[in-house]
C-alpha cells in the first residue's frame, strides 16, 4: 500500500517546485542556452547558464591572488618604525622633501606593469627616503600589485641563513621571488659593502630590470661609482629610473625626547 505523505511535507514540497519555466532562453554574457526556473518565493534559478560559476570562479581567484599578495608583502624585510608611514603623514621640512613626496604621489598614480619605471631615492640619513619608499610600496600593494620591501642589511642576512642545509628557502628561491614581483623596494643600499654583498645584490638588480623599482641610499654618486662593482650595479639602478634627490637634516633629531 503507497504511504501518503502527510500535508504539511507535501506543502513543503511545494516550495521547491517551480511555479513557472521558460524554455529556451539565452544569456548573452555566458553564451549558453538556459531554462528559466521560476518559484513562489521569488527565487529563480537559470538551469544551463554557467554566469555564477563564472563569477564564483572570479572571487575565488581574486581572494587567491590577494592572499598570495599578502604572503609575499609579509616576507618583507621592515624595521619597526616604519609600520605606520604613508605618503600623507610625510612632513617635508624643505623643498627638495616637498618634491619628493610629490614624486611619490605621482609614483602611486601612474603605477603601471606595462610601463616600468624606478626611481633611485638619494641623499642623506634621516630624510625620510625609506619612509616614502614604505610608503608607496603599500600603496601599490592596496592597489592589488606583488610588493616587496627588502632592507639590505636585513635581506643579507636572510640570503646567508639560505645557505644552512636546513634553511626554510634557497637562495634561487628568494631571487626568483624578488624577480617575479610586481615592484621591489630595496633600502638602505650601501650599507653592506663586502664583494659577496655586491654580488648578490648586482644579481638581484640585474633580475630586476625592465621592472618597476624603487632604491633607496645614502651614497652619493661619487661613492656609487667608487669601482667597478659599484658601476655595475649603478648602471642597472639607473635603468629607465628618476634620480630623486631627498635632502635635509636627520629628522630621528627631531623626534628626541
Amino acid at each position: 500500500m503507497k504511504k501518503m505523505l502527510s500535508p504539511k511535507i507535501t506543502e513543503t514540497l511545494k516550495q521547491y517546485e517551480a511555479n513557472e519555466i521558460e524554455r529556451g532562453l539565452y544569456c548573452e554574457k555566458c553564451g549558453n542556452k538556459y531554462d528559466l526556473h521560476k518559484f513562489g518565493s521569488g527565487y529563480e534559478y537559470r538551469d544551463g547558464c554557467e554566469c555564477s560559476m563564472i563569477a564564483a570562479g572570479i572571487e575565488a581567484e581574486k581572494k587567491r591572488k590577494q592572499k598570495a599578495i599578502n604572503n609575499i608583502f609579509n616576507q618583507s624585510n621592515v624595521n619597526y618604525s616604519l609600520q605606520d608611514a604613508t605618503v600623507n603623514n610625510y612632513q617635508p621640512q624643505n623643498q627638495s622633501q616637498t618634491d619628493a613626496k610629490q614624486t611619490a604621489i605621482e609614483y602611486v598614480k601612474t603605477f603601471s606593469i606595462d610601463k616600468p619605471k624606478s626611481l633611485i631615492m638619494q641623499g642623506s640619513y634621516g630624510t625620510g627616503k625609506s619612509h616614502l619608499a614604505y610608503s608607496i610600496a603599500k600603496a601599490i600593494k592596496a592597489q592589488g600589485y606583488s610588493v616587496a620591501f627588502m632592507h639590505i642589511p636585513m635581506l643579507m642576512d636572510r640570503i646567508k641563513a639560505t645557505y644552512n642545509k636546513n634553511a626554510d628557502e634557497t637562495t634561487d628561491e628568494l631571487v626568483k621571488l624578488l624577480s617575479s614581483i610586481d615592484l621591489l623596494v630595496l633600502d638602505d643600499i650601501g650599507v653592506e659593502n663586502t664583494e659577496h654583498t655586491l654580488n648578490k645584490l648586482f644579481s638581484i638588480v640585474d633580475n630586476r630590470a625592465g621592472k618597476n623599482n624603487i632604491f633607496t641610499t645614502n651614497f652619493s654618486d661619487k661613492e656609487l661609482n667608487q669601482n667597478m662593482n659599484w658601476q655595475r650595479i649603478n648602471s642597472r639602478m639607473k635603468h629607465n629610473s628618476r634620480q630623486v634627490r631627498v635632502l635635509g637634516d636627520d629628522y630621528r633629531e627631531r623626534d628626541a625626547w
